[in-house]
């Protein structure tokens, strides 16, 4: 046995599963309208990363994870604030772009510095 996790994929396999479900009995109910099909088609690239993810051999070394991550709830609220500007309006967009990129900067010096840590 290696000391990396293997498959990977499946949280990705169980949500396009979900979502599959969904677009289906969407589809079913409203008639076969052309916008229940697209959630139909959604879920495809989660599904192929989850094969991706279940095929792809396990890491031989072992992982190195940062202790404190706050940069990827940044990261996270920042996409939140993008997609909720769709409905909300063009500004919304930008400055959850904004938050993005500035949690994404913080995440690679984070992991930068971890990695220097660990290296010597």
């Amino acid at each position: 046995m290696t000391g990396g996790p293997r498959a990977g994929g499946g949280p990705l396999l169980a949500w396009s599963s979900i979502m599959i479900a969904l677009g289906l009995m969407l589809a079913i109910w409203s008639g076969g309208e052309a916008a229940a099909l697209l959630f139909l088609v959604g879920p495809v690239p989660l599904l192929l990363l989850a094969a991706w993810s279940r095929l792809r051999p396990a890491p031989g070394g072992p992982r190195l994870l940062a202790r404190v991550s706050i940069p990827v709830v940044v990261v996270a609220i920042g996409v939140a604030l993008a997609a909720i500007g769709l409905t909300g309006g063009l500004w919304l967009v930008l400055v959850g772009a904004e938050v993005g990129v500035f949690g994404l900067v913080w995440l690679i010096v984070e992991i930068r510095s971890e990695r220097r840590r660990a290296g010597g």
